[in-house]
């Protein structure tokens, strides 16, 4: 998308194309004594007339948290995982305090 005024001050040179925020949509999904180990995640997004939109598995390793910060106890293990706009599924690292 590019951003152009009629009015603008500028010179068309100066002008950069403007690329909107990409969508995001977080979700979450609660599971009960996520291993430490690499698991199998597969993720399915279907239309809302019920046809596969994507269909992706993942091998990950679930990180252990620390809520209250690494002097405390930790809490349970989590996994990030992100949806490209190209459609590949990937890990991303925990923000860990």
């Amino acid at each position: 998308m590019t951003t152009e005024s009629a009015t603008a001050a500028e010179s068309p040179v100066a002008t950069t194309a403007q690329t909107p925020e990409p969508a995001i949509w977080p979700g979450f999904a609660l599971v009960r004594d996520l291993p430490g180990k690499p698991i199998r995640v597969r993720l399915v997004f279907k239309s809302q007339r019920g046809a596969t939109v994507l269909d992706r598995q993942i091998s990950i390793t679930p990180q252990t948290t620390y809520p209250n910060g690494r002097d405390c106890s930790p809490g349970g293990r989590q996994a990030r995982l992100t949806v490209t706009g190209e459609g590949a599924l990937i890990s991303r690292p925990l923000r860990l305090r």
